[in-house]
């Protein structure tokens, strides 16, 4: 699920060890941290924001025209089709001024660039509760309303790379 959340230190140090750290053990995503040009000149590390990203597949549901499964699949008729995960996005609410959200989604973009560079894949997915707020967010960083999950009740957005 990715949510735009602010966190505490102690909230993102809790996420790190307790999901990013396993699932990078795992090689089931990568999470990155963004911390500002003053950690390294201090060598103390404080993170503004972290997304973590992941390959994952998703359904193509029976509601979803022809010309969109054509976008999202290519000439492949299977509605399975692999994509990339924003799986968490979030910003250290006691430093909201550093970053904003939309760099961050900037920052993700960027690492999908080159994995779509390295190997291929068409679109970026975000998955969210249907949150106007949320929703907006993501839509105004170019991500587009797919879908609803049957399984998870989360809104599927995507954008193409």
């Amino acid at each position: 699920m990715s949510t735009f959340r602010c966190r505490r230190d102690s909230d993102i140090e809790d996420f790190l060890r307790n999901k990013a750290i396993p699932f990078e053990k795992a090689h089931k995503g990568r999470t990155y941290l963004v911390v500002g040009k003053e950690s390294a000149e201090s060598k103390e590390l404080r993170i503004q924001a972290y997304f973590s990203l992941a390959l994952s597949n998703m359904r193509i549901q029976k509601g979803v025209s022809r010309t969109q499964r054509k976008r999202l699949n290519g000439i492949f008729a299977d509605d399975l089709v692999p994509c990339f995960l924003i799986g968490q996005l979030a910003r250290n609410d006691q430093h909201p001024e550093e970053i904003g959200g939309d760099e961050i989604v900037a920052h993700a973009m960027s690492i999908c660039k080159m994995g779509h560079d390295l190997v291929g894949g068409r679109f970026v997915r975000v998955d969210c509760r249907d949150i106007p707020g949320l929703v907006d967010f993501y839509e105004r960083n170019g991500f587009r309303r797919l879908q609803t999950d049957d399984k998870t009740g989360l809104l599927q957005l995507v954008r193409f790379i």
